[in-house]
């Protein structure tokens, strides 16, 4: 029995390990945090630019704890809660984004807002089943169950690939490549920690939507 688990086990590919993947963003997420720090203090920038470096890194910060306590028993323990707040972290993100779409359009702005967007959405309707508030509003109904887990993460990861390119084609220092990079492989993390979560939820059929809002 023991041979046949471990041999089960050798099948899941490292990027399908869960653990792995929350790992990996302790990593990133560290060197994300650390570069900018580091490019903060030897660049001279302007006190607007650091404060748009300290919001950057609180985003970071805040998931980062997320991840962490998910670690704990008392992370294990209000998993649901845990999501709501990674939920409601995005939803300020994507407000934010709006904001700055409306403040200073541009290509860059615009696919970072739709980037936040479809990861809120994309949240919502992954780590909202099996708890309450998916029977409350009605979220099996959504219009946005249309789409599935494969479509969701390759949209996201689509769009992060081009809002890289365009940050490559604009930035004019090697610090801004490096940043771009860091958030990047982020996006990649976080995308597939949330792909192979609603893939759990699929395979143990729990609250599995209907499709065409039925």
């Amino acid at each position: 029995m023991k041979n046949s688990i471990e041999k089960e086990n050798k099948k899941v590919q490292w990027y399908d390990n869960p653990n792995i993947i929350v790992y990996l963003m302790f990593l990133v997420i560290g060197l994300i945090v650390t570069c900018s720090q580091s490019f903060a203090k030897s660049g001279g920038i302007s006190l607007a630019l650091f404060g748009s470096i300290i919001n950057h890194n609180s985003i970071y910060l805040l998931v980062l704890i997320y991840f962490i306590l998910l670690k704990t028993k008392f992370g294990k323990k209000f998993f649901n809660y845990m999501n709501i707040i990674l939920i409601f972290i995005y939803l300020i993100t994507s407000v934010t984004s709006l904001l700055t779409v409306v403040q200073m359009f541009s290509l860059n702005t615009l696919l970072s807002f739709f980037l936040n967007f479809m990861l809120l959405i994309y949240m919502s309707h992954t780590f909202l089943r099996g708890t309450r508030l998916w029977n409350e509003f009605k979220l099996s109904k959504s219009l946005f169950n249309e789409f599935d887990n494969n479509f969701y993460f390759y949209s996201i990861i689509a769009c992060g690939s081009i809002l890289l390119i365009v940050n490559f084609i604009s930035t004019v220092v090697i610090r801004g490549v490096v940043i771009s990079t860091l958030d990047y492989l982020y996006l990649l993390l976080l995308t597939k920690y949330i792909y192979l979560y609603h893939d759990y939820l699929d395979v143990k059929k729990i609250d599995v939507v209907d499709k065409g809002g039925k």
